[in-house]
């Protein structure tokens, strides 16, 4: 058959998966206002672990207390006290021999300021044309300086020490659907004159310093993912 491959054993990195199957990662909306994983959000991952797919990749998940989250009832990785929670999620999808991976997220410009209380901020003042479309006005972001920028570099880091410390067999850096790490790449979004700006060069700066961050505190052997957008 055609699609044979798609039940066969597979490997990302040091991560051995029994077949080439993944669950994407999609908001659930299943946690807690605070961010902590609820009994309903284990219930629901582990249901669909069961259904035999090789890898689940949980929903993007919020960096710190500060701007990255982007919606009521996400998922977060920001403080340690949700380690306990997310290393029960990650063992009841490994239970039905699944791999577990978290997708560690900042939502950038691409957030609701009356519901997450927050200013956006990107990487230059540009409202997001989708949010301001849904808030039916221009949705106002902040240009993160320097400082920030190396801030929420640390705080991805610190979610990805986090996530492996919870037991997740893996971390993917969500770098699509306009979140911060994509808004940096993109020249719609970007439109700096500093190092963090410019031609692609520039533009990749950030998110490539986020990646190489994140593999220094995880280790050369820890998996890690990237999830970008084609268009």
């Amino acid at each position: 058959m055609a699609f044979d491959s798609l039940f066969q054993p597979g490997r990302i990195g040091t991560m051995e998966v029994k077949n080439r199957l993944v669950m994407a990662p999609m908001s659930s909306r299943l946690s807690s206002v605070n961010g902590e994983v609820t009994k309903e959000l284990i219930a629901y991952y582990a249901e669909r672990a069961k259904g035999g797919v090789g890898i689940i990749i949980v929903e993007y998940s919020y960096i710190d207390e500060f701007e990255s989250r982007a919606a009521i009832c996400q998922l977060g990785v920001q403080s340690d006290h949700h380690i306990t929670g997310l290393n029960e999620l990650a063992e009841a999808i490994q239970s039905y021999g699944a791999k577990a991976v978290l997708q560690i997220a900042h939502g950038g410009r691409q957030t609701d300021p009356s519901k997450m209380g927050m200013d956006p901020v990107g990487p230059s003042a540009i409202p997001d044309p989708l949010t301001s479309a849904a808030l039916g006005r221009p949705n106002w972001v902040r240009e993160l300086d320097q400082e920030e920028i190396q801030e929420i570099i640390d705080s991805f880091a610190e979610a990805a020490r986090r996530t492996k410390m919870a037991g997740f067999d893996g971390v993917e850096l969500h770098g699509a659907h306009g979140y911060l790490l994509c808004q940096f790449l993109s020249p719609f979004s970007n439109r700096r004159n500093d190092m963090y700006g410019g031609d692609l060069e520039g533009r990749a700066r950030m998110p490539l310093e986020t990646v190489d961050r994140v593999r220094s505190t995880v280790g050369k052997d820890y998996p890690l993912l990237y999830r970008l957008s084609a268009d």
